[in-house]
């Protein structure tokens, strides 16, 4: 059986967008160029020929990526993007991949990309970022979040305002609980612990969660439980492979977390 290739990887030239404000915003650009050029595959819509969603998250993630190696990322602006979707690329949306060379985003600027390679995590993850590896497919235990988690449900608390607990020891819908809830569902292990981050580092400077664009452009459902990004530290029991991403707009960039060094 040959093998299902699920990733392709792109280099960003040229002109260089800055990962906070134009992660979500080129995601969803580059989602309606695959779109269009795939003629609407559903590995790309996320959607049948009914147009209902699919069930689960096997269609495409689009992942915008700051990476310092081989020279590039030093003020934190996009130097590659990757298109992820478990359900793999036939021989249609490989060539809609391989004719994937620019986008236009909303604000009238060019994006080029080169496709560097499709095929699997493997081919491409690691945290060696001189060898060009891409730490969002990495093979870890340990993760950190290199964009926002966007929570999708409110904390609970009784009627007397006391919060609902559960067996995790976190409040029923908090940010905590939601990640360990959306994880479980990923099918990702229960992690050993978790711990709040309070941004990300970019471009030598300390950026919060807040700086980050949050809410697709195209989406006009609320964007999340209360629109506020959090970031965490995840510790599993063994190494799990990549990529890790959660939460509202998964799909576009947002709730990614990077494998971190042991």
């Amino acid at each position: 059986m040959p093998l299902k290739l699920t990733v392709a990887r792109f280099a960003v030239a040229g002109q260089r967008p800055p990962l906070p404000t134009e992660t979500i915003i080129l995601a969803e650009t580059v989602h309606r160029a695959l779109v269009e050029l795939s003629n609407g595959s559903q590995v790309f819509t996320g959607c049948d020929s009914s147009h209902r969603p699919l069930q689960g998250h096997g269609h495409a993630h689009i992942f915008c990526e700051s990476n310092l190696g081989n020279g590039r990322g030093g003020q934190g602006e996009i130097t590659h993007i990757t298109v992820y979707a478990p359900m793999g690329f036939r021989l249609p949306e490989q060539e809609a991949l391989q004719n994937l060379k620019e986008v236009y985003s909303e604000r009238e600027s060019s994006v080029q990309l080169a496709l560097l390679g499709l095929g699997v995590p493997e081919d491409f993850g690691g945290i060696d970022l001189e060898r060009g590896q891409c730490p969002l497919l990495a093979r870890a235990r340990s993760w950190v979040s290199r964009t926002p988690f966007l929570a999708t449900r409110h904390p609970k608390a009784t009627r007397a305002g006391v919060p609902k607990v559960d067996a995790t020891g976190f409040q029923i819908g908090s940010p905590e609980h939601e990640l360990l809830r959306l994880l479980e569902l990923a099918g990702f292990p229960e992690p050993l612990e978790i711990e709040p981050v309070a941004g990300t580092r970019l471009g030598g400077r300390e950026v919060r969660w807040q700086e980050f664009l949050r809410r697709r452009e195209m989406d006009e459902r609320a964007p999340a439980a209360n629109g506020a990004g959090y970031g965490f530290r995840i510790e599993f029991s063994e190494p799990v492979q990549g990529p890790v991403a959660v939460g509202y707009a998964s799909h576009f960039g947002m709730g990614g977390f990077e494998g971190d060094k042991e």
